[in-house]
């Protein structure tokens, strides 16, 4: 049912009033004093302009200040600007208001609902990854109290063994920090041209022997012979060996990593396609979540700090760029992320001064 305005609400009542005072004054005329007939029609015509008018202001008058009183205490608004509106427009403005005031409540709540359900997600899943390597240097340490220390093979596995779950905690809390730093951009970056190519060789080659175990074989694809980019060099590198190490780490023996390079106006977009066991539909959402792990087989056991892609993503988009994951379920997944282009033809250091 579609609502009256008020300013015909008002109009409606003062003809009623004027209906009310023509038959108190034909009454008086009647009964009482004899009047014109010009009277008898201004009069109440009179009376009806008088009661619509004082009726409107008086109207329009209280709904301005309750109005304020409202806009003040939820959104902290004046409404002094409001005043060249008609009652009909005020109405129609406070009603309009409300329903966005609303629509933007429920949206923060449910983002804090969102966030409130990933904070207990986060720290369950922070508690996990540093349960594990607690509890092992906690099982090596108890069992040399019980007298393993005697025996000096014993003693030497064991220490090696609780050294190598206190890297990996110490691992978890470094990423962990950088990550935080990352959000907070609090670390500033070093941003100089570099051919990208080249770091991509250094990665490969920092990466050679795991690759090896696996038959695995790494390919570069590029565009240009050299392909120089304004970022960080150090940063980028991470990223790139974040996203080798996780293709090799969770492909198949005998796979392969493609990492092509193609320039694309001012920018040069760079692919990370290999052909592993790819990633289902429903996970990639989530890929760059804190610790979020994509099925069983990557387990907390097993690989770095839970922690790779969320860094990756916050390194790009430090650098003004987005990253984007496909994945087809036995076909493979594919990492695509852009640079800015650098308009020197070689390398140059953070002041601008060439390298060669």
């Amino acid at each position: 049912m579609r609502k009256a305005r008020p300013s015909f609400l008002i109009l409606s009542g003062s003809i009623l009033f004027y209906v009310l005072s023509f038959l108190f004054t034909l009454f008086v005329h009647l009964e009482f004093v004899t009047l014109s007939n010009t009277l008898i029609f201004l009069i109440p015509l009179v009376t009806g302009i008088f009661a619509y008018t004082i009726f409107y202001y008086i109207i329009k008058r209280f709904l301005q200040y309750r109005m304020s009183l409202i806009y003040r205490s939820i959104q902290n608004m004046d409404t002094e600007e409001r005043n060249d509106q008609t009652i009909d427009q005020l109405v129609a403005q406070g009603e309009q208001d409300v329903k966005e005031w609303k629509q933007k409540r429920n949206q923060e709540i449910e983002k804090l609902k969102e966030q409130a359900a990933f904070r207990k997600e986060f720290l369950g899943n922070l508690a996990h990854e540093l349960k594990t390597p607690v509890f092992s240097i906690q099982g090596y340490i108890d069992s040399l109290l019980d007298g393993g220390m005697e025996d000096p093979a014993i003693l030497k596995t064991f220490l090696e063994r609780a050294s190598k779950s206190t890297e990996r905690m110490t691992h978890i809390l470094e990423d962990l920090d950088q990550l935080t730093k990352l959000e907070l951009e609090r670390i500033p970056l070093d941003i100089r041209s570099f051919d990208l190519q080249e770091l991509i060789k250094e990665t490969y080659e920092a990466l050679e022997l795991i690759a090896k175990e696996k038959q695995f074989r790494l390919r570069i694809d590029a565009s240009d012979p050299y392909c120089y980019v304004n970022a960080d060099r150090n940063k980028i590198s991470q990223v790139l060996l974040n996203l080798a190490t996780n293709a090799i780490a969770y492909g198949k023996d005998g796979g392969e990593l493609c990492v092509s390079i193609v320039q694309i106006d001012d920018t040069y977009n760079i692919q990370f396609k290999d052909n592993g066991p790819g990633i289902e539909p429903q996970h990639l959402s989530r890929l760059f979540e804190r610790f979020y792990r994509v099925e069983k087989s990557r387990n907390r056991n097993e690989g770095g700090s839970g922690l790779g892609l969320a860094i990756v993503k916050h390194i790009i988009e430090t650098h003004g760029q987005q990253i984007q994951v496909t994945s087809n379920v036995g076909v493979g997944t594919t990492f695509t992320f852009s640079l800015q282009k650098s308009k020197a033809s070689g390398p140059v250091s953070s002041r601008g001064i060439p390298l060669k």
